[in-house]
């Protein structure tokens, strides 16, 4: 999609389409409705008056304009309350009329953003949340199909008055990267296990580093082996298909000794192991990897805007099947930490490959680290799937990643660690058990357990089981895979610059 800024009024531009913003309640009182609304007549007026158009959030109203201006449509796209808009209502909102423009097979689109909204806004956060919204919202994962279409909106017009020039080039630079990372982890997300095996993964991730020239070192299973990396060796040994270790280096700031690491869970496929998930619980479970997808895209993003920073990804990946081979609730394994783990549950295994992927981190010089993850159901009963859960070992580390998401318009809910869930996982043969085997606080044990493996380094885990996947349309999240935690991960190495 090519992006085009022009100082041409939206009346002025030979296009498919014409988006112009109207708020809940009020007039046609933006000046690009305004203008768009005296050509046609004052139709949308009208429409107004007659409560026909209301500006409610969300809502969009689709007028042919007979030739009396270039374009040929115009969209009225309500974004609510005035008091209640924000930068993430404009990205969302902008994402619903990409996606009706895509349905029609619009090609090229017309939009605006008005200098009234500027004045009270940070003109570079308001291009990116726009650039952002019609990049997700016309986002469609393409598939298997013969006769997959491709995508019809090919050129965007961004017709801007009294802007900062620097604020646009910024906004628009960081809303592409942002959104096309987003979407890259969207369509791993989406890919069957048997096209996205762990190798296949681990090819993706090399391709990501030689586009933005990441240093790149995927260990094989033989490598594995000899690092002795228990967990994720244990896991994957019921599977005909390897594991592979992943890690992308990028050093934007060789004179810093901190390093961001970010870890990411790549289960590409979760049947539960000899444990064995019911088989409704089972579908989807090529999403399993939605953790691994979003720091691999978000070394994409990285990579291309090249912060003053240093970033280290480590992503283990493999598939948790059932076979003769497979581990057993019961067994004892060694991390490649040194701390052993009896096996309580063998659909606990999220966190068995994190906890080599955490202490590799660390062992690479990770001085701050993230992990983000699909890793329990818990999380989705406590906060559904609008918000990631959030856990850490040090409030400041925390809040930072919390800021970074909030810039980013990702929501996350801080859950608290308490220390007397830890005695859950005490074992009375190894180190510590994989899992309490009760069902209290499923998700703050996953987090409880993940801490044992990162020993005094500032961490966040990022809990996404619920937010990764949606089963519906709706705002920037078409159906399938999110990306969720690309767009708040490259916000992060960003604020980490001049660390």
């Amino acid at each position: 999609m090519e992006w085009k800024v022009t100082q041409k009024p939206l009346t002025q531009l030979a296009v498919d389409g014409i988006v112009v913003l109207h708020t809940e309640g009020g007039e046609a009182d933006g000046e690009d409705v305004k203008e768009v609304d005296e050509v046609l007549d004052f139709r949308i007026s009208r429409l107004i008056a007659d409560g026909e158009t209301t500006g409610k959030y969300g809502e969009i109203t689709l007028l042919h304009t007979w030739d009396k201006i270039p374009a040929k449509r115009v969209f009225v796209l309500g974004l609510g309350k005035a008091e209640e808009l924000d930068v993430d209502r404009l990205r969302q909102g902008f994402a619903i009329v990409a996606r009706k423009a895509e349905e029609r097979g619009l090609k090229h689109l017309g939009i605006a953003l008005p200098a009234s909204f500027a004045a009270e806004k940070n003109a570079a956060d308001l291009v990116q949340a726009a650039v952002e919204g019609v990049e997700l919202g016309a986002y469609r994962y393409r598939g298997y199909k013969g006769d997959s279409r491709e995508a019809s909106l090919t050129s965007i017009f961004l017709s801007l008055s009294d802007l900062s020039r620097s604020g646009v080039e910024a906004g628009l630079e960081r809303g592409k990267v942002f959104a096309r990372a987003t979407n890259l982890a969207r369509t791993w997300v989406n890919e069957p296990a048997n096209r996205l095996t762990p190798a296949a993964l681990a090819d993706q991730a090399a391709e990501v580093a030689k586009r933005n020239g990441l240093k790149v070192d995927i260990l094989d299973e033989q490598r594995i082996e000899e690092m002795r990396m228990g967990g994720l060796l244990a896991v994957s040994q019921g599977s005909a298909q390897p594991p592979r270790m992943i890690v992308l280096s990028y050093f934007g700031a060789p004179e810093s000794q901190e390093v961001l690491g970010l870890v990411g869970k790549g289960i590409t496929f979760d049947s539960g192991g000899l444990q064995v998930k019911p088989a409704k619980s089972m579908n989807g479970m090529k999403d399993d990897m939605a953790g691994a997808a979003a720091v691999i895209a978000a070394m994409e993003g990285i990579g291309t805007l090249k912060p003053h920073s240093n970033v280290i990804a480590v992503v283990p990946a493999c598939e948790n099947s059932v076979d003769g081979k497979s581990y057993r609730p019961g067994d004892v394994i060694q991390s490649f930490s040194g701390k052993t783990i009896e096996i309580e549950h063998t659909d606990a295994e999220g966190r068995l490959i994190l906890a080599d992927a955490l202490a590799y981190a660390r062992r690479l010089g990770a001085t701050r680290l993230v992990d983000v993850a699909t890793l329990t159901g818990a999380i989705v009963v406590a906060l559904g799937r609008e918000v990631t859960g959030l856990m850490t070992n040090e409030a400041s580390w925390g809040e930072e990643v919390k800021t970074a998401a909030r810039l980013a318009g990702e929501r996350v809910w801080e859950l608290p660690m308490v220390p007397e869930y830890e005695e859950w996982l005490r074992s009375s043969v190894a180190d510590l058990k994989n899992h309490g085997g009760i069902s209290e606080a499923g998700a703050i044990q996953g987090a409880a357990f993940l801490k044992q493996f990162v020993e005094e380094t500032p961490w966040v885990h990022l809990d996404i089981a619920g937010t990764a996947y949606f089963n519906k349309t709706k705002g920037i999240h078409s159906e399938g895979g999110t990306g969720v935690g690309v767009r708040t991960l490259i916000q992060l190495a960003i604020r980490f610059a001049g660390r």
